[in-house]
C-alpha cells in the first residue's frame, strides 16, 4: 500500500509538482489507520492530499509521506434525508447523486472541483452554498490513528476554514431537503452554465487561487492592476477570469509560485490590500 517516488503530477489539478518519497491511497479506515501508524513509526513527516484540488506541489517533491484521500471510503448513502458521503468522493459526484434521489440544498456547489473530505475541510461553497449549510455530522481520524465523531456546529467552520476539524476527515454526514428532481437538475445547469461563462475550465488549475477580501473581490482588484493575462513560463493570470492562475502549458510549479507572488505583491503595492491565497502550498 506504501510507495517509494511516486511523482505527484497526476495528484495535482495544476498538473505540475515532484515526487512524493513515500506515498499511500487507503481505501478504507482499517487502512489510513495503518498508515499513520506506518509514518508514525518510522518518524515520517506526514502530508495529507485530497484529490489535489486548491493545491500547489513543490517541483522538488514532498519528504516524508503523502497521504492521499482520494481513495477513502468512496461510497453514498442515502436515508431519507439524510446523506452519508466518503472522504474519497467526488463532490460533483455527490451533488448529482442527491439531485436524481430528489434531496435540494446542495445544488448551488455543482461543479466544485475535488473531494468531499477537502471540501468539509476548508468549507467550500459556492452561489451562497457552504459544506457547513448542510453539514450534519463529520467523521475523523486523528493523526494518532483514533476514529471519532464531530457535530457539525462544533466544527468551527468559518470562511473557507473549519479551525477545529483536527486530523482527517474520513466522512460526512448532511441533512438535506426533499425537493423536486426535475427543479433541482434545472438548478444547477444554470449554476454549470455560469461557471463555464466565466471561469477558464479548459486548462489546468487549482481554482480560485486568492481568498475573498472584505468588501472586495481578488479578481476585480487583480484586474484592476492590468494582470489579467499576465504570465511567467508557462502560467498565467487567466484572461476569463483574474483569481484563477492556469497551467497554458508547460508551467512548472515554480512558475505558478512566482505569480502568485507577483500577483500579491503588485496589487498590496497599487491598492494596499494583502490577497490571502486560497491555494495550499506543500512543499515550499
Amino acid at each position: 500500500m506504501i510507495k517509494k517516488n511516486i511523482s505527484l503530477k497526476n495528484y495535482c489539478s495544476y498538473r505540475t509538482g515532484g515526487k512524493a518519497e513515500y506515498f499511500a491511497c487507503p481505501e478504507y479506515n482499517d487502512q489510513l489507520v495503518d498508515v499513520l501508524r506506518y509514518a508514525k513509526e518510522n518518524s515520517l513527516p506526514l502530508t495529507i492530499l485530497g484529490t489535489g484540488y486548491n493545491v500547489l506541489i513543490s517541483d522538488y517533491g514532498v519528504k516524508g509521506l503523502v497521504l492521499s484521500t482520494r481513495c477513502l471510503n468512496r461510497q453514498t448513502d442515502i436515508d431519507g434525508d439524510f446523506v452519508y458521503t466518503g472522504a474519497g468522493e467526488v463532490l460533483d459526484t455527490v451533488i448529482m447523486k442527491c439531485i436524481k434521489a430528489g434531496l435540494g440544498g446542495i445544488e448551488n456547489m455543482s461543479g466544485i472541483p475535488g473531494s468531499v473530505g477537502g471540501a468539509v475541510s476548508m468549507n467550500a461553497g459556492a452561489f451562497g452554498t457552504e459544506v457547513k449549510d448542510v453539514a450534519f455530522s463529520i467523521d475523523m481520524c486523528s493523526l494518532d490513528g483514533d476514529l471519532s465523531l464531530i457535530m457539525a456546529e462544533d466544527a468551527g467552520f468559518g470562511y473557507r476554514s473549519a479551525d477545529n476539524l483536527e486530523g482527517i476527515v474520513t466522512g460526512l454526514r448532511m441533512r438535506l431537503k426533499p425537493e423536486n428532481s426535475d427543479e433541482l437538475l434545472a438548478s444547477r445547469k444554470e449554476i454549470l452554465a455560469k461557471r463555464n461563462e466565466k471561469q477558464p475550465l479548459d486548462f489546468p488549475s487549482c481554482g480560485s487561487v486568492f481568498k475573498r477580501p472584505e468588501g472586495n473581490y481578488a479578481g476585480t482588484l487583480i484586474e484592476k492592476c492590468g494582470l489579467k493575462g499576465y504570465q511567467i513560463g508557462g502560467a498565467q493570470v487567466a484572461e476569463k477570469h483574474a483569481n484563477f492562475i492556469i497551467n497554458k502549458g508547460g508551467a512548472t510549479s515554480s512558475d505558478i509560485y512566482n505569480l502568485i507572488k507577483h500577483v500579491q505583491e503588485t496589487v498590496f503595492k497599487e491598492t494596499g490590500v494583502q490577497l490571502d491565497k486560497e491555494v495550499r502550498f506543500i512543499g515550499f
